[in-house]
């Protein structure tokens, strides 16, 4: 199982809003592909894959607030 972490997003940016998935469980992903939109006070920006497999467990909901580094999503 993989985990999927908020990365770094922009200089002194500690935290992130999450504001759409892209995935849902169960969906076949690759390296490339989106999985959420977050935002921060500055941008919206669309975070991507680094891995591939199936998508098991999301574990935040839209609207919430994150903090860098936080795993988000297990990928298989």
């Amino acid at each position: 199982m993989k985990e999927f972490k908020i990365p770094k997003v922009g200089m002194g940016i500690t935290e992130v809003e999450l504001t759409k998935w892209e995935v849902e469980i169960g969906d076949k992903v690759k390296i490339g592909d989106p999985i959420v939109e977050v935002s921060t006070e500055k941008a919206i920006t669309v975070l991507e894959s680094d891995v591939a497999g199936i998508v098991k467990e999301l574990l935040f909901g839209e609207g919430e607030m994150l903090e860098v580094g936080s795993v988000i999503c297990l990928i298989e």
